[in-house]
């Protein structure tokens, strides 16, 4: 019996076809021959353990975090805050927009094809150098708050925000990321809840429940399953897209690479290790969105 994708169960690696091998090795023998010719030319001799120190050390001191883990953790704080906004003013703006048409619906659109449509590159430095003088004086005041304050709550706060002397940058990136993903993430709960069938909305308003009501305990756990997919799919590319904020000196993972790169001249393997750091972060992501849709066990919608 023939594989019929989306009918047939899921196949493990046991039950592999030569298709799928056929398939596998031609999408990894580029990749292998472009690595091995790389080499090949530069005669580069592989050298991990320089590079261990950039992951983690150990000295008189104790245990230390070296470059490239710290900057993975300035990008793990800079997708959160970015992904918290992006939903929050993607759900928003989404929620309102949805069976909105013509004169009503101009600042939805205006907003969502406005921001799609600038590149993140440009939007980063209309904010960080243009929007950024309006915030300068409120952040220099913020920073020196928090440097006034007990070690403590000094630390957990830079912890959670920015290292010392960065929250000006950690606020133009969180602001560019946020709002420019929250544009898709408002189009995905626009088409979610559009994608609910009308019939649920009668159903609802016959049961007596306020528009609210509607929204929140019929229409939304339906939407949510078509809401889903697409946006963990979102989700994963604000997390590669947080390389952007390289440009303007933010300390994220492909900032402390270029400096790591700088210092080493090690070219393949640091590269590597960065892409396998992301990769890991991607998979990680996509993994939760499934774990999510197998939780919920959706039912079809009548």
């Amino acid at each position: 019996m023939s594989y019929l994708p989306g009918i047939s169960p899921a196949r493990s690696w046991r039950r592999l076809t030569r298709g799928d091998i056929l398939l596998a090795v031609a999408a990894l023998a580029p990749a292998a021959l472009f690595l091995f010719r790389s080499m090949e030319l530069s005669e580069h001799r592989w050298d991990w353990d320089a590079l261990l120190p950039y992951l983690w050390y150990h000295d008189e001191e104790g245990f230390h975090w070296g470059m490239l883990t710290r900057g993975l953790f300035m990008t793990i704080r800079l997708g959160l805050w970015s992904l918290a906004l992006a939903l929050a003013s993607g759900a928003l703006i989404g929620a309102l927009s949805a069976h909105v048409r013509g004169f009503a619906a101009l600042p939805a659109r205006l907003y969502i094809n406005l921001l799609r449509n600038t590149p993140p590159l440009v939007l980063l430095f209309l904010v960080f150098f243009f929007a950024g003088s309006f915030f300068a004086e409120p952040l220099l005041r913020a920073e020196e708050l928090i440097q006034s304050l007990p070690s403590g709550p000094r630390d957990l706060i830079h912890l959670l925000l920015a290292p010392p002397g960065q929250l000006d940058r950690m606020v133009a990136a969180v602001l560019t990321l946020g709002l420019y993903e929250g544009a898709y993430v408002a189009e995905i709960v626009r088409a979610g809840i559009e994608s609910v069938p009308h019939g649920q909305w009668e159903a609802a308003a016959s049961q007596g429940f306020s528009p609210w009501q509607q929204r929140i305990h019929i229409i939304a756990p339906q939407a949510l399953r078509f809401i889903l997919p697409p946006l963990a799919g979102q989700t994963i590319s604000i997390f590669k897209e947080t390389t952007l904020a390289s440009i303007i000196s933010l300390p994220e993972l492909t900032f402390q690479s270029l400096e790591v790169m700088a210092v080493t001249r090690m070219t393949f393997e640091l590269w590597l290790v960065t892409a396998l750091l992301y990769l890991g972060l991607s998979l990680f992501w996509s993994r939760l969105s499934a774990w999510l849709e197998r939780r919920r066990k959706w039912r079809p919608v009548e």
